[in-house]
């Protein structure tokens, strides 16, 4: 449990940072945008030594020689790297003063603007968008350009900032982790964003398995207490738990449809059989013992295991509705709404509050999930600390109904009626929804787009 939570606050990949030793020294400051000095910061040199930041925002490392890159941390701030062959040496000391960009969801400012819905982002016959996030009061976007993949930071209004080429991999996420950094993920690597003002840049790589199995997990950080999902077997279970300031595990919630994973196991079963029937005795007897991913419930989801099931027709068939059986997964998000943890239980009807370690929750009634087009998204505007459920109404309309974290009863509704009929990567800040969308059905190019959504409320 500690290597995980030392991953969030530092990723450090490797086995650990060495005591500081060395004949050269870099002292410094690091402080916020505004000015303010930032005590607790981490200084390391990238697998070798490390310090951190006193009351004052200063630092003094020493290092072995002038080479290497320093990267520079703290919650709540985007990371920052530093070449040291960048920094101006007298004798064998350099200076510096380091400015960490704060990674909390900002309150863009207001443009006056008569336009219902503006495009912060259009694609072209050469670009595409895979993904966006909100990098403070700015938009970070992963795109697209023929085999090129590109971070670009733009304005809240769509202006081009700055922009970073890729290295080459196949990048399917952009993905903000639970301290609020972002990680660009590929097919085979990822790769932890930094920036330095507005100058995007990225840290070294990780295996993009590490990325699933470390930092994917991790879905929240409230009061230095560490909250990671796990899911079930075949979707219909998670589990919820969190690590304390001393790195000690704790069990916060679990959540399981059990009749749901019942059915599936047994269907799964029969599909199992089947498949037996397939192969020679060898395979069987390796199924049987239990040294195959096809008897662990917990990988049989994974696309190139049923890919290597469908031996036949009648498999093929069985699969694709087995498949989509487990397409109907246990949906519980928790979330975090100013002070307090939500724990959105969809499947006992169970909204459960939680202000303050150890946790113990208070609970309160849903229902609205049963209402007809409930699209299983709930959506957090932090920054006006708002909870909304997403819905699809008649035609494809779609519905967002605030939800009163006080009572767990819908508050009001609104119907954004202008959005794209095609749209997806749904996201809500400062009373702004945004989305990507397809304007046209002829016309395959989509759209990063902004809704005030508090003109559409009923």
């Amino acid at each position: 449990m500690k290597q995980l939570i030392v991953l969030f606050i530092t990723l450090a990949l490797s086995s650990g940072l060495a005591a500081q030793t060395g004949n050269w020294r870099v002292n410094g400051h690091v402080r916020a945008e505004a000015g303010e000095n930032l005590a607790g910061a981490t200084v390391s040199l990238v697998d070798q030594q490390q310090t951190s930041t006193d009351s004052a925002g200063s630092f003094s490392l020493a290092i072995e020689r002038p080479k290497g890159v320093l990267v520079i941390r703290r919650l709540g701030y985007f990371p920052q790297r530093v070449r040291l062959d960048t920094l101006a040496f007298a004798g064998n000391t350099a200076k510096i003063d380091i400015f960490l960009v704060s990674n909390d969801i900002a309150l863009p400012e207001i443009a006056v603007s008569g336009r219902p819905m503006e495009s912060l982002y259009r694609e072209n016959n050469r670009s595409s968008l895979i993904d966006y996030g909100f990098a403070g009061k700015d938009l970070l976007l992963l795109v697209r350009e023929g085999k090129r993949f590109f971070l670009r930071l733009s304005t809240d209004a769509g202006a081009l900032l700055t922009e970073l080429q890729l290295p080459e991999d196949a990048f399917t996420l952009l993905h903000k982790s639970c301290i609020g950094n972002f990680h660009a993920v590929g097919g085979n690597w990822a790769w932890e964003v930094a920036l330095n003002g507005r100058q995007l840049d990225t840290l070294a790589r990780y295996p993009a398995t590490r990325f699933h199995q470390l930092v994917e997990p991790c879905v929240l950080v409230q009061d230095d207490h560490y909250f990671f999902r796990r899911g079930g077997p075949f979707r219909q279970s998670v589990e919820y738990y969190y690590a304390d300031p001393e790195y000690r595990r704790h069990s916060l919630a679990n959540i399981c449809d059990k009749t749901a994973e019942q059915q599936l196991l047994r269907r799964y079963r029969e599909i199992l059989v089947a498949y037996m029937r397939t192969l020679p005795d060898i395979d069987q007897d390796e199924i049987l013992a239990g040294n195959s991913p096809f008897a662990d419930p917990a990988q049989v989801l994974k696309p190139e295991n049923l890919v290597k099931m469908a031996e036949t027709n009648g498999l093929v068939a069985a699969i694709g509705f087995f498949d989509l059986m487990a397409t109907d997964s246990v949906y519980a998000p928790l979330v975090r709404v100013g002070e307090a943890i939500y724990l959105f239980d969809h499947v006992n009807d169970r909204l459960t509050r939680y202000r303050a370690a150890p946790w113990q929750g208070t609970e309160l009634a849903l229902d609205y999930h049963r209402a007809p087009g409930w699209d299983k998204q709930v959506l957090v505007d932090d920054a006006l600390n708002r909870v909304y459920g997403r819905f699809s109404g008649k035609g494809g309309r779609l519905i967002f109904k605030e939800i009163d974290t006080g009572t767990g009863a819908v508050r009001r509704e609104y119907m954004p009626d202008i959005a794209p009929y095609l749209s997806d990567h749904y996201k809500i800040r400062n009373g702004y929804l945004y989305l990507i969308g397809q304007p046209e059905a002829g016309v395959p190019n989509r759209q990063l787009f902004k809704i005030n959504l508090f003109k559409y409320g009923k």
